[in-house]
């Protein structure tokens, strides 16, 4: 039991973490831009500027990095609009390893003090509670865009917890490994769930327009948390699109003329 114990632990402590590339990613167009270290309380984490003027800040999900924002920084260069990208913290480029949704959040907040001024923010996956956690804590945007949102939570905890034992199978666990980590995790998987339930509290308070984007086939994330999303944040709008899975929605042509309509309309 001592070395299964142990095993566990090992697997928690890995699923806690988001896996790194071997090699970072670069957006080719961030090349030719600014690029900062930005101090946070928990390490510093990288960060690019594109243009000048108010920018949209992008916020990538869960074991993604700046690159997620390729073809969309590309529809931004087209109408002058600048960007400013960053790897959270325990991705890409960035040194810090506190990779918790409030972490996060102050990284995002540094870096749009850093490389503002910010006026609008898309984010994807992960991106969304860390963005939503942000902007309840003095990131100010009259735009935002949410993308393939996990929160609010839309399923019951049984369907959470066997997407995750399925993604340890995959990850080459072994099966008793997995139910004891499943057994040992039950307290700090309910406090992730806290910091979710925390950030579904924040939403009816937020006040930037709001348009989510999810599509009916995210093997992730249920679109009925868009769908909640849209409803409970004032004044909030929604996109849902077909075929397009969890993360290529935030590349989709179609879907990025649609949020590019969106933040063509500001101000």
């Amino acid at each position: 039991m001592d070395d299964l114990d142990a095993e566990a632990e090992a697997l928690l402590a890995e699923a806690a973490k988001p896996v790194r590339r071997v090699r970072p990613r670069l957006a080719r167009q961030l090349a030719d831009g600014e690029d900062l270290e930005v101090q946070t309380s928990h390490g510093p984490v990288m960060a690019w500027r594109l243009g000048v003027g108010p920018a949209t800040l992008l916020v990538h999900g869960w074991e993604d990095d700046n690159a997620l924002w390729s073809p969309l920084i590309d529809e931004c260069a087209k109408i002058g609009r600048a960007v400013v990208a960053l790897d959270l913290p325990g991705h890409g480029y960035s040194q810090s390893e506190a990779n918790s949704i409030e972490a996060a959040a102050e990284a995002v907040i540094a870096v749009a003090r850093a490389l503002g001024p910010i006026d609008t923010l898309v984010a994807h996956s992960f991106g969304c509670p860390t963005s939503i956690t942000a902007l309840s804590e003095g990131l100010s945007v009259e735009r935002a865009v949410m993308i393939a949102s996990p929160v609010p939570r839309s399923r019951d905890r049984n369907w959470f917890d066997a997407r995750w034992k399925r993604r340890q199978r995959e990850r080459g666990w072994d099966e008793a490994v997995i139910e004891r980590a499943a057994e040992l995790g039950l307290l700090r998987t309910a406090e992730r769930m806290a910091s979710h339930d925390r950030v579904e509290t924040l939403i009816p308070q937020m006040t930037a327009r709001l348009l989510a984007v999810h599509a009916f086939d995210d093997e992730q994330c249920p679109p009925e948390a868009s769908r909640i999303m849209a409803d409970r944040w004032p004044g909030g709008e929604i996109a849902l699109f077909d075929g397009l899975g969890h993360r290529l929605i935030a590349q989709d042509d179609a879907v990025l003329e649609r949020v590019m309509a969106f933040l063509e309309d500001f101000g």
